[in-house]
């Protein structure tokens, strides 16, 4: 047996979520059986669980794009991974339960200098900030760059990243509060108030080579007037709630757009590529290039409580779902 948080409606993760108590099913041949340690709470769970895909999300599921563990058992015909390595099984939703039955080459490989919360954080956000920097913008030394919400967990491992390899982004912030959290070498730090201007936040910067965006609306506008032509504007979130504005595109013709999606990466990558992405983001983790606060542990079990305390998600840190065994240090 094994519990398993499911969704059998969409809505509010804090009233739809339920916890229930499930026989584990037989093993596949050709698949392991993951026992999850450690899990993330992210904002992409809670919008699929609110029906924002509800085409492509089938009811009920049991959602968690991110978790780790290790191998519990194998399928008489998996090779080339035993029980107990570290892994993270991704591709597909299910990091809410106990045990994951996945396909083997689905399985990232984590190292044992992470420890066990690391591992549970080390693959959303880090690798969806890998993918930016170094697949869309092509980040290198000289490079100017400005991240919005950029005291979130994500924008300060976009921070570290570019501090890696010499480049000291503008940061855009909320409020003061915000301010205090940042870390690392910044150009300059913009404090984009309801009441402000960000135009005159921005002004004399402009020329910037790329913007990385996660909060949409009328302000991504005023973002791309600060990029130089030829410039790259990468949409990766809607924290605003607003989508960018149809008067975006017309108005900036001679800006590169993209949007970011690990999801749709991962899934039209082969393994190997992501593996050795993972990889590298993990000796970045290793090293303290870069890290994720975690601010509270639930187990499993609580998981309505654990929800409600991973809104709203602004405030940094992430809330973690723990079973026993998991390790917070090595």
């Amino acid at each position: 047996m094994q519990y398993q948080a499911v969704v059998r409606k969409f809505g509010p993760a804090h009233e739809v979520v339920g916890i229930e108590r499930t026989p584990l099913p037989t093993l596949r041949r050709d698949q392991v059986r993951v026992r999850l340690l450690a899990r993330s709470i992210n904002p992409s769970d809670i919008i699929t669980i609110s029906g924002a895909y509800a085409g492509r999300t089938t009811l009920p599921f049991i959602p968690g794009f991110e978790a780790f563990g290790v191998v519990e058992a194998c399928g008489e015909a998996v090779y080339g991974l035993a029980p107990g390595t570290r892994v993270l099984p991704v591709r597909s939703a299910g990091g809410w339960q106990e045990f994951k039955d996945t396909d083997p080459s689905w399985c990232l490989r984590v190292p044992d200098a992470l420890s066990d919360f690391e591992a549970a954080t080390s693959y959303v956000n880090p690798m969806t900030a890998w993918l930016m920097l170094h697949n869309k913008i092509g980040l290198r030394p000289g490079m100017r760059i400005a991240v919005n919400a950029a005291a979130s967990s994500i924008g300060s491992i976009l921070i570290g990243l570019a501090n890696a390899v010499g480049v000291e982004p503008v940061a855009i912030v909320r409020s003061e509060e915000s301010r205090q959290r940042l870390h690392g070498r910044l150009e300059t730090v913009i404090i984009d108030r309801e009441d402000s201007d960000l135009a005159a936040g921005l002004a004399g910067r402009h020329g910037l080579d790329a913007v990385l965006d996660c909060v949409g609306g009328p302000r991504a506008s005023v973002l791309a007037d600060a990029l130089k032509p030829g410039g790259h504007f990468v949409h990766y979130g809607l924290l605003s709630g607003q989508s960018i504005p149809n008067s975006f595109w017309s108005s900036h013709p001679d800006i590169t757009f993209s949007f970011c999606h690990l999801r749709e990466w991962v899934h039209s990558e082969t393994m190997d590529n992501v593996q050795r992405a993972y990889s590298d983001v993990a000796a970045q983790i290793a090293a303290n290039v870069i890290a994720t606060e975690v601010r509270e542990v639930f187990p499993l079990e609580q998981i309505g409580e654990a929800l409600q305390a991973a809104l709203p998600f602004r405030i940094g840190g992430k809330v973690l779902l723990a079973s026993g065994g998991a390790r917070l240090v090595l």
